[in-house]
């Protein structure tokens, strides 16, 4: 069954085959065979992964998985291939998206626009950062920063408006 995983502004495609000792699981071309033993009924598993032991911990908060994996939490969404599809779909407009808000949980590290600057598509408007990486977030349009309401530092969470543009 094919999947598509979204973490930290990332996509990717998961194709996973049930095998007769657990699972195969292709993430970018490579295939992991993975076994697996539920710890406690839907919430912790005892994954097996290429002869390495690891434990995951698993809880639903909406749309989202919070996952906990040696000790880190990652945030992601995980969608079949219909729903990924339905999200897919974008309405034909010239304007594109004016709102600008959080696609992953994580800590702001650089505001690189201010209130009444003029943007142009494609131009970094900040950098947030979730699980070590650094993510460069771009305005889809031409436009002025009509409100930036983070600052460095702060910690945003999915959904949240960080800026927007006239």
């Amino acid at each position: 069954m094919k999947y598509h995983v979204l973490m930290n502004g990332g996509h990717r495609e998961v194709t996973v085959t049930p095998e007769a000792d657990g699972f195969a699981v292709t993430v970018d071309g490579r295939t992991l065979h993975i076994g697996a033993a539920t710890l406690q009924d839907g919430h912790a598993y005892s994954l097996l992964v290429e002869s390495r032991s690891v434990d995951v911990g698993v809880e639903e908060r909406g749309d989202s998985l919070e996952l906990l994996v040696g000790g880190r939490r990652y945030s992601c969404d995980v969608l079949g291939e219909r729903e990924w599809l339905a999200r897919s779909i974008q309405p034909d407009t010239e304007d594109g998206d004016k709102t600008i808000a959080a696609a992953m949980t994580g800590i702001v590290k650089e505001v690189n626009v201010e209130v009444g600057q003029a943007v142009v598509r494609g131009q970094t408007l900040f950098i947030l950062e979730a699980m070590k990486m650094e993510n460069e977030v771009k305005a889809e349009v031409d436009g002025t920063v009509a409100r930036v309401a983070v600052e460095p530092g702060m910690t945003v969470d999915i959904g949240d408006v960080v800026m927007e543009l006239d």
